[in-house]
């Protein structure tokens, strides 16, 4: 029986998302991030980076509905965006929240399009380098990806009407 990695599992995955954080240690504080964010166990490395940055004790027991982040520029923002995204859109199974015919949309905003353009670049090679996620494509715009799973994720700028008539499964 086959497992689903979860999102840190997947960034190890040389199959998967590997060549994009070949070294490992510049992206730690977002590893700690991603396991706090989806409650995934951590090491006593990722505590006190977690512990530092939050300024908290106790753990998530559960995945987060909600966060924000403040983070520099250059800090790898869109490419953790852009994973999330992809995450969520390829390995999580949302078939118990949509009708039939529906299709569920992970949206991503961005400040402005030229923001929107660059989170879409690293979303398309997220799913087109791994061949296993190329095979789920259906259909491809320069703002959005169609997949096989009855799921899309669109790049928009931030706008309180960008979301409107969407059946949202997730948003970043």
């Amino acid at each position: 029986m086959q497992t689903t990695p979860d999102i840190i599992r997947a960034t190890e995955a040389p199959a998967l998302f590997a060549p994009w954080f070949k070294d490992r240690e510049s992206w730690a504080a977002w590893f700690a991030f991603l396991r706090a964010l989806f409650a995934l166990p951590m090491d006593a490395a990722d505590l006190a980076l977690y512990r530092q940055h939050t300024g908290r004790t106790d753990l998530p027991k559960t995945p987060a509905s909600e966060a924000y982040l403040i983070a520099g520029r250059r800090a790898g923002k869109s490419e953790i965006a852009a994973l999330v995204a992809v995450y969520l859109a390829t390995f999580k199974d949302y078939s118990s929240v949509l009708a039939r015919g529906e299709r569920g949309t992970v949206m991503v905003l961005a400040a402005d399009r030229k923001q929107a353009r660059t989170v879409m670049r690293y979303i398309t090679a997220f799913i087109t380098d791994v061949p296993m996620l190329s095979r789920l494509i259906d259909h491809q715009t320069s703002e959005s990806v169609d997949l096989t799973n009855r799921i899309s994720i669109e790049v928009h700028t931030a706008s309180f009407r960008s979301v409107r008539g969407y059946t949202v499964v997730a948003a970043l």
